[in-house]
């Protein structure tokens, strides 16, 4: 599993481009924290950005979600949700324009991807039925790789460092990062998704989410059940775009069945549906 300590963070601050958290997230939490705030005057705050309103509506009211109803007023889903859940929907909103200045990759196409395995990870959410609020897969399947663009902007050369990885699946990403940059992109997720005041256990997902060990050690049933919800939601969408397992599939996906009490028919039947959903 992956270490931090002091340098590797103090690496991360001085020489990466780390967006600040977005001072919505910083207004909803103030409203929170005031014993005269309610949940009314955190709807009231998120439905004055247009933008973001509309984004929260259209997460929800997504095919993924499968909502009983469609829910068409953004005060209404944060009364229905609680506050923890409509602040993970806009970090989900506020992570996809957070990133500034020229990228050897195509941003919108990373952040697309990223949606795919969020929706993925709602997905199996509802199918499994588990304790983890949606809200906080959904953030997670976005998040995840988020230390990504901040190294496609530093660096020129890593759409290069991308295309080795992708040609030698024995390597891990994590593992080239580190002999080339002397940091991952897993770190930069992590310091990103805690200095925006994500939940402590998404964020250990995030650092640990490359790491191959990480069912191995005494870690909590909530990191257990996240970590293999986004590994079995990344061999979702591979198998739907390209038709063969993801590496890390190959490695885990025994484990990660395990972890969440799943046959491998019963997770066949979850591609099937998905698949079906996701080409409708």
């Amino acid at each position: 599993m992956i270490k931090l300590d002091e340098s590797v963070i103090k690496h991360v601050e001085s020489g990466f481009h780390i967006p600040p958290k977005p001072e919505i997230l910083n207004t909803i939490q103030d409203i929170a924290n005031d014993p005269e705030g309610s949940i009314s005057d955190i709807g009231d705050c998120v439905a004055s950005d247009v933008g973001l309103s509309s984004a929260v509506l259209k997460t929800l009211n997504s095919p993924f979600y499968g909502m009983s109803r469609t829910i068409s007023d953004v005060r209404q889903a944060t009364m229905m949700l609680g506050i923890e859940s409509i602040k993970a929907l806009v970090a989900s909103y506020e992570i996809r324009r957070a990133f500034t200045g020229d990228s050897c990759i195509s941003l919108e196409r990373f952040w697309d991807s990223a949606a795919e395995i969020a929706n993925a990870m709602v997905f199996i959410g509802k199918r499994v039925n588990s304790n983890i609020p949606l809200e906080n897969l959904h953030v997670t399947g976005l998040f995840h790789d988020c230390g990504l663009p901040a190294m496609s902007i530093k660096f020129p050369d890593y759409v290069d460092t991308l295309r080795q990885a992708n040609e030698q699946p024995n390597l891990l990403l994590t593992e080239l990062e580190e002999e080339r940059y002397h940091c991952n992109h897993a770190v930069i997720g992590y310091y990103i998704a805690s200095s925006w005041g994500l939940p402590k256990e998404l964020c250990s997902v995030i650092l640990q989410h490359h790491a191959m060990d990480a069912l191995n050690g005494k870690v909590s049933s909530e990191f257990l059940w996240m970590y293999s919800c986004l590994k079995a939601a990344e061999n979702l969408v591979e198998q739907t775009r390209r038709f063969k397992p993801t590496t890390d599939w190959i490695r885990v996906g025994d484990q990660v069945l395990a972890a969440m009490g799943l046959s491998d028919l019963d997770y066949s039947d979850i591609e099937e549906d998905y698949n079906n959903l996701a080409l409708e």
